[in-house]
């Protein structure tokens, strides 16, 4: 027995010197650079906080931006050292001309029904994620962006109609979360699949479940998995963690494959992504096989791109339609302003349809819709992978670092827009700093929000479009004010990776004509 309990406190102590010799060597990455660095927790990094919790993503990146005062700095996503690029000329250098040393994001998905995700457009590398922009492009020029204003055009108005008839019923107070979500998801559902819904009248149809069943599972669990898979690939892999369930990849995969096979056979056109996904297998409008498709797409690559079209459509538009009626609601001054000048395009168009040429002239609309885009931008950061070596140069110190591929690389959109030296007062909702006359002082290295260079998301033009067209309709009819749930000060839910409010988007609708 002696012998076995000197072996068993021999075995522990070396267990104990080897984790402390791992997190010495392991958390001592930035030791040989001359930058600014988060001292980490062991095992959780930079980002116990989220991990745990205790603070949202949004909030945290902001704390990282905050806390460092040099243009490069370092962090640890757990056990990942990352650079955070703090500077916005070297934000931009690097996406932009030193594209090529910085081609990829970093991809983690490994899990059995995590296909939708591996083989989405964000998370290809290389070869393949050029010839899949080169493939949806097409979709996304504004020749295509002016055939799906009539369908978002369609949507908005029936939406706004919807609420207005909830108001009539007597509710007043609502949560915008889920009438957005619903908004966001019909324009989906017609411009990308091909089907018509009303999420508003019919609250259970599945396209619209299915949504917010994705969604609602992104809390800590999910922050946790993220955390495993980006951090301890081996470990994820043997124990076949996915983000996805068996259910939602089965779903899409059906429903995206499902369609092409109808509109194959009973030779329908749309001009959706549905359609487009069809082209780019080689079928031209009428169904027949063309044998100028260079690029052989499997069923899960078709799948994934309506997949995350529908994913990052369904949250991010509507989380930021809330948060500009949460801005609105907070600063009645800016939203009579907004609301006179969609009343004068109204009086303008005398009974005439609204049409996308009107739209993209609206002034104000567009300083609005820039300035929550400044202050809640709808990805707090994005990330690169280096992937051929480079000597960067912090442009406020001087200091040469040398990235070598693999290094990890975060771009903190939250904080440089959120940073006093680019935008006085900016904690402030102010649509002004984006007029005619205040627009050309700011630095467009400064102001970010679908990213920049290659890889910025190819449907911006497309989401901004989605917005402006359902604040346009909900303004003309709908004031917002105050209700008593209203977040105010805007507290973001710490329990989620989501950019969302505890509570929710609460607000009080008074019908603007009466």
């Amino acid at each position: 027995m002696p012998d076995m309990l000197v072996e068993v406190v021999l075995v522990l102590v070396a267990v104990a010197v080897y984790f402390t010799y791992w997190i010495k060597y392991t958390y001592s990455f930035f030791e040989k650079y001359n930058i600014q660095y988060d001292k980490p927790i062991p095992i959780v990094g930079s980002m116990g906080e989220v991990v745990f919790g205790q603070k949202n993503m949004f909030d945290k990146l902001q704390d990282l931006y905050n806390q460092f005062n040099f243009g490069v700095a370092g962090i640890f996503e757990m056990k990942t050292p990352v650079f955070l690029i703090r500077n916005p000329e070297l934000v931009n250098q690097m996406m932009v001309k030193d594209f090529e040393h910085f081609v990829n994001h970093r991809t983690c998905f490994t899990g059995d029904y995590d296909g939708l995700l591996v083989d989405s457009l964000v998370s290809l590398t290389d070869q393949k994620w050029r010839d899949m922009r080169a493939t949806l492009t097409p979709g996304y020029t504004g020749s295509k962006l002016k055939a799906m204003f009539e369908f978002m055009r369609e949507t908005a108005k029936e939406s706004t109609l919807s609420l207005k008839e909830e108001m009539r019923d007597g509710r007043t107070d609502i949560d915008l979360g889920e009438y957005f979500m619903g908004y966001a998801n019909d324009v989906i559902a017609t411009t990308a699949f091909g089907f018509k819904i009303n999420s508003m009248k019919v609250k259970d149809n599945h396209f619209f479940k299915m949504g917010k069943s994705v969604l609602g599972n992104f809390g800590p669990l999910v922050v946790l998995k993220f955390c495993l898979l980006t951090n301890f690939t081996k470990v994820a892999r043997f124990f076949r963690i996915s983000i996805l369930s068996r259910k939602t990849h089965l779903y899409f995969m059906r429903l995206v494959i499902g369609a092409m096979k109808q509109r194959f056979e009973q030779k329908i056109f749309r001009p959706d992504m549905i359609n487009l996904l069809m082209e780019a297998r080689g079928m031209d409008v009428q169904g027949n096989q063309s044998s100028s498709c260079s690029q052989k797409w499997s069923d899960t690559e078709i799948a994934a791109q309506c997949f995350f079209f529908f994913l990052s459509g369904f949250d991010s538009v509507s989380t930021l339609l809330c948060f500009i009626s949460h801005e609105l609601m907070e600063n009645q001054s800016i939203q009579e302003k907004l609301r006179d000048e969609i009343k004068g395009v109204l009086e303008e168009l005398n009974g005439n349809q609204l049409t996308y040429e009107i739209l993209n002239s609206m002034k104000y609309m567009d300083c609005v819709v820039s300035e929550a885009l400044r202050k809640w931008p709808p990805n707090s950061m994005t990330d690169r992978v280096c992937t051929k070596s480079i000597e960067i140069q912090d442009p406020e110190t001087g200091e040469r670092i040398e990235l070598t591929p693999g290094d990890k690389v975060w771009f903190p959109i939250v904080g440089i827009h959120r940073d006093p030296k680019n935008f006085v007062d900016p904690f402030k909702f102010d649509p002004e700093r984006f007029n005619e006359e205040n627009k050309g002082n700011i630095n467009p290295n400064t102001f970010i929000p679908f990213g920049a260079g290659p890889r910025m998301c190819i449907a911006h033009r497309f989401a901004v479009m989605e917005i402006k067209v359902m604040v346009f309709y909900m303004f003309s009819e709908i004031q917002v004010k105050m209700s008593e749930k209203s977040c105010v000060p805007m507290k973001l839910d710490p329990a989620t990776c989501l950019t969302f409010p505890k509570n929710g988007f609460w607000v009080k609708l008074l019908d603007s004509k009466k």
